[in-house]
């Protein structure tokens, strides 16, 4: 395989990004040239990194280059900083990720490299934040993938919140930051009370109940996707020592309670969370999705 690290100028977050793209090697005896005219379209698995992270967390703490050698697919991972890849358009001049994803990033790889742009030949899996994105995502344009994979992680639900709908932003935040247990944290233990990322979440919204009807509240996204028969393929997997294991139970009964089928949960006893368990599922949720 090859490895290439490209600073991308986007108009989309007025300013440059980075990312990391994997592409198999040529056949044995051929060369670059006879990689990009040979005819031959690739799959593509986009890898959405970890808050605090970047690109490199996939490269630096996995072993994703070695799992990928021998398989037909193209490895893209963006950074999107701790922008929950989602659109932040109070930012700056607008740091809308969400919008470069789909409208800049995803032309690119497709035009650029041997990528095949069919809705099932791409998948889109994350970890932490990314697992957030991978959601949001599948989620927000089921039509542009084949298969989602949020590891350990459920849909952000604050359904909570409903009791604040009509609070301002303002409102909201004045509250919030005069007492984060006010309101229960979707992260961890709800008793640690809302955090600072959260609050900056919810009030970029101009109305609590604005960002209850977003893309970003993917909880209710699920439950209205799942109705409309829209549910994209996704392969769950998580660890039964992991902090997420309870919620994505809770996930479980949700999905049943609405009908939903094509979800595939993985639990693997005894497992934890961190960037090991990805290296131990990457592989298996390749095989899942038949990425050979």
């Amino acid at each position: 395989m090859s490895e290439y690290t490209i600073n991308l100028k986007s108009s989309v977050l007025a300013g440059p990004t980075d990312l990391s793209v994997i592409v198999p090697n040529p056949k044995s005896g051929g060369n670059a040239r006879q990689f990009y005219s040979s005819g031959e379209t690739f799959k593509v698995l986009w890898l959405l990194h970890a808050g605090m992270g970047d690109r490199n967390d996939w490269l630096r703490d996995t072993n994703i280059g070695r799992f990928v050698v021998d398989r037909k697919v193209i490895v893209v991972m963006p950074t999107a900083l701790n922008s929950d890849f989602a659109n932040h358009p109070e930012f700056a001049d607008g740091y809308n990720f969400r919008d470069f994803f789909f409208d800049e990033l995803m032309p690119f790889v497709h035009s650029w490299f041997p990528a095949s742009d069919r809705p099932e030949d791409n998948f889109i899996a994350g970890f932490s934040m990314g697992a957030a994105g991978a959601w949001m995502y599948g989620l927000y344009r089921p039509d542009r993938f084949g298969g989602v994979a949020p590891v350990s992680s459920p849909p952000k639900n604050y359904s909570f919140l409903e009791l604040h709908r009509n609070l301002s932003a303002s409102e909201f935040r004045a509250r919030a930051l005069a007492d984060n247990k006010a309101f229960p944290t979707g992260y961890g233990d709800p008793k640690s009370g809302i955090k600072m990322k959260e609050i900056n979440m919810i009030a970029k919204y101009p109305t609590v109940g604005a960002f209850l009807d977003s893309y970003e509240h993917t909880w209710d996204r699920f439950r209205e996707v799942v109705s409309a028969g829209r549910l994209p393929r996704i392969y769950l997997p998580c660890g039964t020592e992991d902090r997420m294991y309870q919620k994505v139970l809770q996930l479980k009964q949700y999905a049943e309670e609405l009908g939903a089928t094509g979800i595939t949960y993985d639990f693997i006893h005894g497992e934890g969370g961190g960037f090991g368990f990805c290296d131990y599922i990457l592989p298996r949720m390749m095989d899942f999705f038949d990425i050979k």
